[in-house]
């Protein structure tokens, strides 16, 4: 096989890229036992790509970790353990690279491997997946589990019969892409690479064109953008409480993602909530919640499914439906256990971009929950709502309702029942009763004199 020539650039590039689910390095040393715990375990999950020829990171990252192989003869084991080691084999493909003027360092194995269909096993009978920045073995019920969430193709593999590598190859967002993809990558090499197109006719996969295309809904209809409505209400939601005609965000995957957030936040500002101070303020959400859970529906969403991704604005939350249900056997419980992706070509390609979106993917919604915590905000909600996976970021005090009321009351007379609901997302009137009645049972407020009905209010004792 070829020797390709990289600069120092590039493999530096290489070398200081942060282990994680998609991305592994081994030293030269390691043998085809390592070489298929690592392939097998990334086959099992959203594939991924590992070199071997690179020194641990203890040494800083400098060019000198470059420390491969000296020959070709001495990488035959490497194909041997992916094409005869693993079982089934896995779907692979790999370049040998060697760092232009500095040969005497070897050559390197960059290996890629797909995410397949099948269970996989090393020759010691071992499964194993890849979570995070390692590769876990799986026993028992959990290979059986992986069993039956594997055997489904994902519609981001469907050809498309108007959109071919020659439009594919003339795409800005591609040129952007290709920047700083490294070792350096054309066009038509990152199509066969990446397995983005048919190899007989040229026919683009939907995963092409969501990732690069100026206008993928011109090419996938109906299932490429993001529409954003404003309710001016707490309930449910109806025509007649749009603020204004929905929003439609369209673009290749990481501009819509961007555009999506910048949309969102500016009407979530627009938006003025009290505080318990009593004044009025834009309502926030911890950027990086937001994002989270924005990016989890446009990479997870199910591209099947003719249906946008929605995001709702009401006055007490934001509603996030991606289109389709779990992946494979995740189930609610499981969601912040395990992970599971419907679109590994996706994932993995936005993972490579110089500033990813999903730069901590496989943390998103435990980010999201964690984010909203120091806000002091409640949890956000999830569930599976006929055919929609659903986010809720409610804007609802962390505190107590109690408190609420009491540090409202510390720079105000009196306080309604109205007033303390809008404060404290208390929806029901009598509920809300129920936090003043515990409060004067404690000798903590009292009732207004002289004010009934709807004029009643309470007051600091």
């Amino acid at each position: 096989m070829e020797i390709r020539k990289i600069s120092e650039a590039e493999a530096l590039a290489l070398i200081t890229r942060e282990e994680s689910l998609l991305w592994d390095q081994k030293s030269a040393r390691s043998n085809g036992a390592v070489v298929e715990k690592i392939a097998v375990a990334f086959a099992n999950a959203d594939g991924g790509e590992f070199i071997l020829g690179v020194e641990d990171a203890k040494a800083g990252g400098t060019i000198e970790r470059w420390q491969g192989f000296a020959s070709i003869e001495d990488t035959n084991h490497v194909h041997q353990s992916l094409a005869g080691g693993v079982q089934p084999p896995v779907p692979f493909s790999y370049e040998n690279l060697q760092i232009q003027g500095r040969e005497a360092q070897g050559i390197a194995c960059l290996i890629r491997v797909e995410k397949s269909v099948d269970v996989h096993y090393t020759s010691g009978n071992k499964c194993l997946i890849r979570r995070a920045a390692s590769s876990r073995e799986l026993v028992g019920q959990a290979v059986t589990d992986l069993q039956l969430s594997k055997g489904t193709k994902s519609y981001e593999d469907q050809l498309l019969a108007d959109y071919d590598v020659a439009e594919f190859a003339d795409e800005v967002e591609l040129e952007f892409f290709l920047k700083s993809y490294s070792p350096s990558t054309g066009p038509q090499e990152l199509v066969r690479k990446e397995r983005l197109a048919d190899r007989s006719t040229g026919q683009c996969k939907v995963a092409a064109a969501v990732l690069f295309a100026e206008h993928p809904t011109g090419l996938v209809p109906k299932r490429c953008a993001v529409k954003i409505s404003r309710y001016n209400t707490t309930g449910e939601p109806r025509r007649e409480h749009l603020a204004f005609e929905p929003i439609t965000v369209n673009g290749p995957a990481r501009k819509l993602i961007e555009e999506t957030l910048v949309e969102t936040t500016r009407i979530i500002e627009s938006v003025s909530v009290l505080q318990p101070d009593g004044s009025m303020e834009p309502m926030k959400y911890p950027p990086e919640a937001l994002k989270e859970i924005i990016v989890n529906a446009i990479i997870h969403r199910d591209y099947n499914i003719s249906d946008d991704v929605r995001v709702s604005i009401f006055d007490n939350r934001v509603e996030v439906l991606s289109p389709g249900g779990l992946p494979g056997q995740m189930t609610l419980e499981l969601l912040f256990k395990e992970r599971a992706s419907r679109n590994p070509k996706i994932l993995r390609l936005l993972n490579r971009y110089d500033d990813p979106p999903n730069k901590d993917f496989g943390e998103g919604l435990r980010t999201a929950r964690e984010k909203m915590t120091e806000a002091r905000l409640k949890e956000p909600r999830f569930s599976v709502e006929g055919n929609y996976f659903v986010a809720v970021l409610p804007h609802d005090k962390l505190a107590r309702p109690e408190e609420l009321v009491m540090e409202y009351l510390e720079s105000h007379a009196e306080i309604t029942n109205k007033v303390a609901r809008d404060l404290t997302g208390i929806q029901s009137e009598n509920s809300m009763k129920d936090v003043f009645y515990s409060l004067r049972d404690v000798n903590k407020i009292e009732r207004v004199p002289d004010k009934a009905g709807r004029s009643a209010a309470w007051r600091k004792v």
